[in-house]
């Protein structure tokens, strides 16, 4: 199954496109500030006051549907684990920036793209000596090359693999650092642990042997 054969995110796409209770926002607006409002809730029991701040300029309405818009992503994650959700909404809402060169690589290639890169042998050589691997992708746009190959160890070693990644994307653009970071947490790709942030149980990134980070450098 794809994202274009998935109900939770053909319905997720619909509630950035049209939404009665966002009518007055365009989907470049409303997509850019979802994503801040859900990095501010990932990042709740270790900044409560930023997590205020971000939701304190929305209606009680408007942030129920924030909620409601959050779930639905995490249910299609659930369905499609470590395949690039946000990318692929971003692109279909046509929301990408030409001038920054922002063509997400499809997740057909950046799978098999992950598939050449990764060798079983060499992974767990590099954990025996250094005790992790480190993956670095300096555009990252919404992480989908570093979903790609924490898959492909996930699929070669389990989560004794994918908590032995360290995964570090930079990007120009502050929507795909947080499409980024979203990803890689709701993944258990940063050292917090699948969804370990939902259920208010988040450590620090990197204090398990899995670790990521995603920054904005400047344009």
């Amino acid at each position: 199954m794809d994202e274009d054969n998935c109900r939770n995110f053909k319905e997720l796409l619909k509630g950035f496109e049209r939404n009665p209770v966002f009518a007055h926002m365009h989907p470049y607006d409303l997509y850019r500030q979802w994503l801040e409002a859900v990095w501010a809730m990932l990042e709740l029991p270790l900044n409560p006051k930023g997590f205020k701040a971000a939701l304190d300029r929305y209606t009680y309405e408007q942030g129920r549907e924030l909620g409601r818009l959050f779930g639905l992503y995490v249910e299609t994650v659930e369905l499609l684990p470590f395949r690039d959700i946000l990318g692929t909404l971003f692109m279909k809402l046509d929301i990408n920036s030409v001038r920054n060169g922002e063509f997400f690589t499809p997740w057909p290639i950046a799978e098999m793209m992950a598939m050449m890169t990764f060798d079983r042998n060499d992974f767990l050589n590099l954990v025996k000596e250094r005790g992790s691997v480190s993956v670095c992708d300096p555009a990252c746009g919404s992480g989908v090359m570093l979903l790609a190959f924490g898959k492909v160890v996930h699929d070669a070693l389990g989560r004794d693999g994918t908590n032995r990644l360290r995964l570090y994307g930079m990007d120009i653009d502050s929507r795909c650092v947080n499409m980024c970071r979203i990803q890689l947490r709701i993944n258990g790709l940063d050292g917090f642990g699948r969804l370990a942030a939902l259920a208010g149980q988040a450590g620090t990134p990197g204090s398990e042997p899995g670790g990521a980070a995603a920054s904005r450098i400047p344009a």
